[in-house]
């Protein structure tokens, strides 16, 4: 029987790939809206997450810094890795408390003075800013004098907006600290079963799929579990050694406050980039504040610091892994940032590593099978 000649509907929609991929993906888009649709399910999921994924974070962060140890023990030397687990959490707990007696009282007592001392430097600061709106042409609409009263405004005094707000954010405080007491407190359940049955966990997921899939799946998170992996104990690692760093540097120029400032270039730093300079700021206008030779000392702690980072620390510990372009980086930092905030900003880089081994390996898949990229097989009998 003759084949009926093609119509230009049957062309230009039946037998085209593109529009059947449009019309994919449209449908995609439709399910994704309708998805957002259903509030009486996604709001009781966000909140189950924004309550189990804070300790799990913990956890995992912990998980990958400590399951190194824990398996060169128990390949090594055939210790038994429950055992293993129980003498780290130990010495875990043993630091914590010799850092707490010997590090903290001296980290408090600088914290202490910083807190006594703002109101001076806030005042010099401001008057600083007066002096520089006086002798610079600012647009009309824009009067300095009165954005640094209204600043001094906000951030002082027992009529400060600040100040005012403070028992109507109460309750966000107190739902802040349980958060952190609850997340505090479950971690280490959650940090021990991770190591101790956390290899266990990828051919237990995989043997929930069809037998063929299983060695693909496997594959997968073995790749994934690797990279996030070395990213987190390269990042921590030089993290630690920049706060080392600058303590050190801020101690020997005779910085005020330098054991403070180093311990918040640590968790900066975990921020790609843009990590070191921000913790530089207040490192700056305290130098600024302090004295000329200061402010220069502090510029020059900086840039030792910037090379041993990036000539030294970074290239042994972090060596190539998770080699991105700068402008993928800042197009991450911005996206996750506006989605997820601090915690975005933060993680994601390697969340973006994670779907980035994702989506590659389905499109291999795809590609691999799909006549769009080998027509020819459309030809075979």
């Amino acid at each position: 029987m003759p084949n009926k000649p093609s119509t230009w509907f049957t062309r230009l929609f039946l037998n085209n790939k593109a529009t059947i991929y449009l019309l994919n993906i449209s449908l995609g888009l439709v399910v994704i809206w309708m998805a957002t649709k259903l509030t009486w399910l996604l709001d009781p999921l966000g909140q189950f997450l924004s309550t189990v994924a804070p300790p799990l974070i913990l956890a995992g962060i912990l998980y990958y810094l400590m399951v190194p140890l824990v398996n060169l023990l128990e390949r090594r030397w055939h210790i038994n890795r429950g055992l293993t687990i129980a003498g780290l959490f130990v010495v875990l707990v043993l630091l914590i408390s010799l850092g707490m007696r010997q590090f903290i009282p001296a980290v408090q007592q600088q914290i202490s003075g910083f807190v006594k001392a703002a109101p001076q430097y806030w005042r010099e600061l401001t008057k600083i800013s007066r002096n520089v709106a006086d002798q610079q042409h600012w647009p009309d609409f824009i009067d300095m004098n009165q954005v640094g009263q209204d600043l001094t405004k906000f951030f002082g005094g027992k009529n400060g907006n600040l100040v005012d707000g403070t028992f109507s954010q109460l309750s966000s405080i107190i739902n802040v600290v349980g958060n952190v007491v609850i997340t505090i407190a479950t971690a280490p359940f959650l940090l021990f079963f991770m190591l101790k049955d956390g290899q266990h966990f990828p051919q237990a997921l995989a043997k929930l799929l069809p037998e063929r899939y299983q060695a693909t799946l496997l594959d997968l998170l073995n790749e994934i579990n690797t990279k996030v992996g070395q990213y987190i104990q390269g990042q921590l690692t030089v993290a630690f050694f920049v706060s080392i760093i600058f303590m050190i540097g801020y101690s020997v120029i005779g910085l005020k406050f330098a054991l403070v400032l180093g311990l918040l270039a640590g968790p900066l730093n975990l921020i790609p980039y843009l990590g070191s300079a921000l913790a530089m700021i207040p490192a700056l206008v305290l130098g600024a504040l302090t004295s000329i030779q200061m402010f220069i000392a502090v510029i020059v702690v900086f840039l030792i610091e910037w090379l041993l980072e990036t000539q030294v620390i970074s290239p042994l510990v972090m060596g190539s892994n998770m080699a991105m372009h700068p402008v993928t980086i800042a197009i991450v930092l911005l996206t996750a940032g506006k989605l997820f905030g601090l915690v975005g900003v933060i993680l994601g880089i390697p969340g973006y590593a994670v779907l980035k081994i994702i989506i590659s390996r389905l499109f291999n898949w795809y590609r691999s099978r799909s006549g769009w990229y080998h027509p020819e097989r459309n030809d075979e009998p």
